[in-house]
């Protein structure tokens, strides 16, 4: 699932006609997915997925709000909704730093019952044209102090378009601490990206590797393949993705991806998703971004088939808790 924007018109409101004022970034996305369970009888599991958000300056002042809700049915009465509303405020002390501070709201909706929960983050960012280092600490639920989460995160560009970067993710009272590493190349009519993520003092390795091919400004295929491995995750697999995308329409394109995933020793699955995507403008905040292309890197496999809670990395992944 794309990670994409919504317009916040909103926030103009806000704006006095004295102050330099710019809606910086605005997306929106929805897609639908259909997994079908190998050797299950037909059985078959269909998400539907609608997210965006915004980002808008005023003067020195970052204002941003997303919006997001991801549904899950079996088929069996056992559906999961979560509903998520995050509204963030920054300041630019300079061109190069930012800091701020958001809120965040849950709704979960599983199986006839339902939880509710708000949180809030702080984040900061030091950002030149070619290299970057962003903190995030998140607390998803006001009511729990020993839940918390913080992530760090740096990236830069090593030679022309070629960026590497690295997030490392810690919750408190928990020893294991997840990483995620990444290298792209991002030239022409050619994208790739390479990637693998794990926890420390656990036995869990997932890796993989997806890219596109633009044959016009318009027109791309896309292709993916992503492995997992080790003892304490829930079993090895291998899977593969390939897609492709049209942009009809200036910053707007309809997706389509085909995936199979194969468990070894187990059972396994095939997708297939199609989506309807806008993004215009380019976001500010470091570490969005990041997380944004980490979860685009694992929507191929198993993560990507799974609800997320809206917070965290790997540790929001419902897989993960």
């Amino acid at each position: 699932m794309n990670r994409t924007t919504l317009s916040i018109a909103a926030l103009g409101v806000m704006a006095s006609p004295a102050f330099a004022q710019e809606l910086t970034y605005g997306a929106f996305s929805l897609d639908y997915t259909v997994l079908s369970i190998e050797d299950s009888g037909g059985d078959e599991i269909t998400n539907f997925g609608l997210e965006g958000d915004g980002e808008y300056t005023l003067d020195q002042f970052v204002l941003g709000a997303g919006i997001s809700n991801d549904s899950f049915d079996d088929g069996s009465g056992s559906d999961v909704t979560i509903r998520t509303l995050d509204l963030y405020a920054g300041y630019a002390i300079t061109p190069e730093v930012l800091v701020g501070a958001g809120f965040t709201n849950t709704a979960i909706d599983f199986g006839g019952g339902d939880d509710d929960f708000s949180g809030y983050n702080l984040f900061g960012q030091y950002q030149t044209g070619a290299f970057g280092v962003a903190i995030n600490y998140n607390r998803p639920d006001q009511d729990f102090d020993d839940f918390e989460i913080t992530t760090l995160f740096a990236e830069g560009e090593v030679a022309p378009g070629v960026t590497v970067g690295g997030i490392v993710e810690s919750i408190s009272d928990v020893d294991e601490t997840a990483y995620f590493l990444s290298a792209e190349y991002d030239a022409g009519q050619i994208f790739g990206r390479a990637y693998y993520t794990s926890v420390t003092d656990v036995d869990f390795g997932l890796y993989g590797l997806r890219g596109a091919y633009r044959f016009d400004d318009a027109i791309s295929i896309t292709g993916g393949v992503e492995a997992a491995s080790g003892d304490d995750f829930i079993g090895e697999y291998t899977a593969l993705s390939v897609g492709g995308a049209y942009e009809f329409a200036p910053g707007v394109a309809a997706t389509a991806r085909y995936t199979n995933i194969d468990v070894d020793g187990g059972t396994g699955a095939d997708a297939f998703a199609v989506g309807l995507t806008y993004e215009m403008g380019a976001r500010k905040r470091l570490d969005r971004n990041m997380m944004d292309d980490a979860m685009n890197d694992l929507e191929t496999g198993i993560i990507g088939v799974q609800p997320n809670a809206g917070f965290g990395l790997l540790f929001g992944g419902f897989g993960f808790l």
